[in-house]
């Protein structure tokens, strides 16, 4: 986890669209594949590393990314 200042927030603005919504998306499906239809009742820490590993993999594309980057404009 990090903190980002406030005042820098609107040059941010576009990871919300390209990084942070895909993440979002790809977590919400492998926690629900996992405990809901894998049926687990209880969370270790080691499966939610593993929900979070698949789901930056599956977000943070590398044209995204640069994609982002081309358009940001500090």
């Amino acid at each position: 986890m990090i903190t980002l200042p406030l005042c820098k927030f609107h040059a941010l603005q576009p990871l919300n669209v390209i990084c942070f919504k895909p993440f979002k998306i790809a977590f919400r499906k492998e926690r629900y594949t996992t405990m809901v239809r894998r049926n687990y009742t209880k969370l270790y820490k080691i499966t939610l590393a593993g929900w979070v590993d698949k789901a930056l993999n599956l977000a943070l594309i590398k044209k995204n990314v640069i994609s982002w980057f081309k358009g940001v404009q500090i």
